[in-house]
């Protein structure tokens, strides 16, 4: 028996199951139809979230399964923002891999979650990466929107942007896009950046700060910070 933060005393079987029943009851009615999409993963994506959201990508196209895997994991990644309980159960270190991967099985399952959306999660607990399922749910979420035709961008500002100044940012974006695709922009600020601007959007990364820039001229003059 483990004593956990919430001050309950229970074997890591009878949290799990606790955590699985409340999951369950956060379901998403519908699964919204979509285009026909590509069987290919349509953007590279890097690290160990993106292997393993590439992997599930593939696994669910393979099967014809992409849009109830969207829906499954859209679903999922909501309700596990709402339950803290669930986040710190899947990262304490205490809990045997198998034990994580049921657990996270029976959460999907109690969704309505088929097969393919349960192994994947299976897999990432298995894996010892259940730390990393957040991330990994974000980047197939990348891939969703990206084979849709959309392309989500993050634009971060040493100053936060009026109105205006995001209807500019957005035309510039438009730029960047392929005929027919679309964006959606997301702003963070970092004052850090000084002036200017970054943007990540899929596997591009554009710098345009003041603060890289003083480094690259730093760099070329050869003067030591």
């Amino acid at each position: 028996r483990i004593l956990f933060a919430d001050g309950a005393e229970e074997t890591l079987a009878d949290r799990g199951a606790m955590l699985a029943r409340g999951l369950g009851r956060t379901r998403r009615a519908g699964t919204r139809a979509l285009s026909s999409l590509p069987e290919t993963p349509p953007l590279p994506l890097f690290g160990i979230g993106g292997r393993y959201a590439t992997a599930i990508y593939t696994a669910a196209a393979k099967k014809g399964e992409l849009e109830k895997v969207d829906t499954d994991l859209k679903a999922f990644s909501e309700a596990l923002e709402g339950m803290p309980a669930l986040t710190a159960f899947i990262g304490n270190p205490n809990v045997p891999r198998a034990e994580k991967a049921a657990t996270l099985v029976a959460c999907l399952d109690k969704m309505g979650g088929c097969t393919t959306s349960k192994n994947a999660v299976a897999v990432v607990a298995d894996g010892g990466r259940s730390t990393d399922l957040k991330k990994v749910l974000s980047m197939f979420n990348e891939l969703m929107v990206a084979a849709k035709g959309e392309v989500t961008a993050h634009v971060t500002t040493a100053q936060e942007l009026d109105a205006a100044g995001q209807a500019a940012m957005s035309k510039s974006l438009d730029e960047l896009l392929a005929k027919g695709q679309a964006v959606t922009v997301s702003y963070s600020v970092d004052p850090g950046l000084i002036s200017g601007h970054t943007i990540e959007m899929g596997d591009k990364f554009i710098d345009y700060s003041a603060a890289t820039q003083l480094k690259k001229l730093t760099a070329l003059l050869g003067i030591g910070v």
